[in-house]
């Protein structure tokens, strides 16, 4: 079953919820952000392991420990919002080093290169965000919510691949 209108419409809704409303409402913003990224990274890092063989309820018992889990996560980012601010800040730099890689460097073809720069961005992101508080988190939140948004068109309309088809299309020439 294809789900993909479905997770676009989740994104689009995520994307314009953190683009227009980020700095307004940054503890909610915050909360969402932090649990989904953390549930998100949990349920990948279990299924592309140990968990591709799974019987159901193994799959059920992962997904519901993982949303409690990461309800504790994002109430613990909104006790630490400077800390937080950094997070999504970081996100907000990843982003947009995969902006910079889907529109110039991927004529490299170096899955190496695309690492490097996100990360460095990510990393760039997250110190300017301790030091600049409120300025990191309206460019964040923007940022990270057009993202989201584009996202989710793209998996609406189609022909727009992800940065992880990307990368396998780069290492696979």
């Amino acid at each position: 079953m294809d789900y993909k209108w479905l997770w676009g419409s989740v994104f689009i809704v995520m994307g314009c919820f953190l683009a227009f409303f980020g700095r307004k409402l940054f503890t909610a913003a915050l909360f969402i952000v932090a649990a989904v990224v953390f549930s998100g990274l949990i349920l990948i890092i279990f299924y592309s392991t140990f968990l591709s063989d799974a019987s159901n309820w193994v799959g059920w018992l992962t997904i519901s420990i993982t949303i409690i889990l990461s309800i504790g996560v994002g109430f613990l980012a909104t006790k630490l919002e400077r800390l937080g601010a950094c997070l999504l800040a970081g996100w907000g730099g990843f982003c947009a080093g995969v902006l910079l890689n889907e529109t110039v460097l991927y004529y490299a073809g170096s899955v190496a290169l695309l690492w490097i720069v996100n990360c460095s961005c990510a990393f760039v992101a997250a110190v300017l965000a301790w030091f600049f508080f409120n300025q990191a988190i309206m460019v964040a939140t923007a940022f990270v919510g057009s993202y989201f948004t584009m996202r989710g068109l793209g998996l609406y309309f189609g022909g727009f691949p992800n940065e992880y088809v990307l990368m396998e299309m780069i290492s696979t020439g």
